[in-house]
């Protein structure tokens, strides 16, 4: 290889790592202009850039009053303990826990563990004569 040559292969060389170089700066500006564009176009969903003011009246699906009242059916809390038996957090007897629980769509249990499961049984025995749908969760 002559010298002629080599000087060729280094211009070559270089030629191409300056055309490389050039590429990535052009990506990358390129990237940066897509980025900033998605910030701007995009930002309310990615969490940023806010709602704005709300000042307006609102007239699309989920701007009436329909979502503050349309909480589906409601249901009696009951709640079985040592202590005795509680409906929406007052104590009740077995009878008054079913007579409160039949008016709704059915009654959210949690029987505790230091509760007798005599009563358990007996509760829910009458709330399923009474047609009362239970829904039974873990308590503490």
């Amino acid at each position: 290889m002559t010298d002629q040559d080599f000087a060729k292969d280094v211009a070559k060389q270089l030629d191409r790592r300056r055309m490389r170089r050039k590429l990535a700066l052009w990506a990358a500006f390129v990237a940066l202009i897509a980025l900033a564009v998605s910030y701007v176009t995009c930002g309310q969903g990615f969490g940023l850039g806010g709602k704005g003011k709300g000042a307006g009246k609102g007239e699309g699906p989920g701007s009436g009053s329909a979502l503050v009242t349309d909480a589906g059916p409601t249901r009696c809390s009951l709640r079985i303990a040592a202590a005795g038996i509680t409906v929406d957090g007052k104590a009740a007897t077995r009878d008054a826990a079913v007579t409160a629980c039949k008016a709704t769509a059915g009654a959210d249990v949690i029987v505790t563990g230091d509760a007798r499961q005599g009563d358990w049984d007996e509760l829910k025995a009458a709330l399923e004569a009474a047609g009362v749908t239970i829904y039974l969760k873990q308590g503490g």
